[in-house]
């Protein structure tokens, strides 16, 4: 099929493609792509935030318990700490501005785990500012926050995830071992083939 190959395909991909490389290649390349951010979970009714054996049952501080003063452009946490404006950050096409408390000023705070990363010494705390015009990224996730998006990706947990979980780690193909988009999808296909033999053979009745 030449360079159209991919061309009309539906793609769902975990969090960690989330980037706008991968999103313009997508665009490029004509697929009906569905890509999370990593924040998608958090947004999506009915899906469960994974948290840490530690984090459970801690009520973990926001940017809504932070008082913004207008006028020193400073933050207070909800101890009394300033935040000072440090510097600016862009992830995801949104423009943040960084305030971080002064240092050694978070040591001995009673809801220092509540507040700051498991290592961290002091709060930053990053603020978005604006986002740019025509992101790539930010119409991914208005595209996959819709009814219509959060159903596609939803079928991934039960369709996609397990076979790509069998793949890899019963079958070990961690990586392809051709070269170009058809013969690369020629030696998916054939694992794929394998899976489902495996599968026949386990579940079918007599």
């Amino acid at each position: 099929h030449g360079e159209d190959y991919f061309e009309g395909t539906t793609l769902t991909a975990d969090a960690l493609y989330h980037s706008s490389k991968s999103l313009k290649k997508c665009k490029a390349e004509g697929i009906d792509a569905y890509i999370p951010d990593k924040n998608f979970r958090k947004r999506a009714p009915g899906l469960k935030v994974k948290q840490r054996h530690g984090d459970r049952g801690i009520k973990r501080l926001n940017i809504d318990d932070f008082q913004h003063d207008e006028d020193g452009d400073v933050y207070k946490c909800p101890q009394g700490n300033i935040l000072k404006r440090r510097a600016k950050s862009m992830y995801d096409g949104v423009l943040y501005h960084q305030y971080v408390a002064d240092e050694g000023s978070c040591e001995g705070c009673e809801v220092k785990f509540r507040c700051i990363i498991k290592g961290g010494k002091r709060k930053w705390l990053n603020v978005p500012v604006s986002r740019v015009p025509g992101n790539i990224t930010k119409a991914m996730i208005e595209k996959i926050d819709t009814a219509h998006g959060q159903k596609i990706y939803k079928r991934r947990f039960s369709i996609v995830e397990p076979v790509f979980g069998n793949i890899r780690s019963q079958k070990r193909l961690d990586r392809f071992t051709l070269r170009g988009k058809i013969k690369v999808n020629i030696q998916w296909l054939l694992y794929c083939m394998v899976h489902n033999i495996e599968k026949i053979m386990k579940y079918a009745t007599a």
